[in-house]
């Protein structure tokens, strides 16, 4: 594969991340807004098939994500001429938001798991995991502000895209850091209308993107040398 092929491989990912991602956030059912573990309990019970299917979606999404992750450190590797401005940011930033995107879906599959038979779900287990599953919302909102707030940055430099992209990915930011924020002190509908608007938003984003990126691979206007930094 030549090195344009590559980059529409590296720019599908991040679309298909963002399409799993929108399915995900969609297929999954409202969730109940209390601290009542008997109503969270019988919510998963009664919807037992579609968690554990948006479960599997954010997971797959995730993982998808991290090869569009590495795609966007090797074009900003190359467009700041090794002087490794952004680059570094954003693939740790990524990375970690992979990460603890799968690692908060274990709870709401635990939780999946333990309505198999109601003999082993007790009020205390099904509260900790409904809330490990709801505090992971805190940590997903800084990182996505991180990643989007980093990558509009070098969007808005034209070390990628383009500025209008990146302005885009600056509101992503300021969105992911209100909800980051909030999840810390409050619970609630606020919190779960933050999170979804969150990463519906994260996944246009991205998803806009990455269809930019298949339109126009960054290594045509490679062709034409001008790093962004220089030693």
């Amino acid at each position: 594969m030549n090195e344009r092929a590559w980059e529409r491989a590296g720019a599908a990912s991040g679309l298909a991340a963002a399409v799993l991602l929108l399915a995900s956030l969609f297929l999954n059912p409202a969730a109940p807004t209390g601290d009542d573990p008997v109503l969270t309990f019988f919510y998963v019970a009664g919807n037992r098939g579609m968690v554990l299917l948006a479960a599997l979606l954010a997971t797959l999404a995730a993982v998808v994500f991290l090869w569009f992750v590495g795609h966007l450190r090797h074009l900003l590797q190359r467009a700041e001429g090794g002087a490794e401005a952004f680059s570094p940011v954003v693939f740790a930033a990524g990375v970690v938001l992979s990460a603890m995107t799968m690692l908060s879906m274990l709870p709401v599959t635990a939780l999946a798991s333990m309505t198999r038979d109601i003999s082993t779900a007790s009020g205390s287990a099904v509260f900790v995991l409904s809330e490990l599953h709801r505090l992971a919302l805190g940590p997903l909102g800084l990182l996505v502000a991180l990643f989007a707030g980093t990558t509009g940055a070098a969007m808005v430099r034209r070390e990628v895209l383009g500025p209008w992209v990146g302005w885009f990915g600056f509101a992503v930011a300021v969105i992911g850091l209100i909800a980051g924020v909030t999840a810390f002190f409050v619970s609630g509908l606020f919190v779960t209308i933050a999170a979804m608007v969150t990463g519906i938003v994260f996944a246009v984003w991205v998803g806009d993107a990455a269809v930019l990126m298949l339109y126009r691979p960054e290594v045509d206007r490679a062709e034409v040398p001008g790093t962004a930094f220089a030693h």
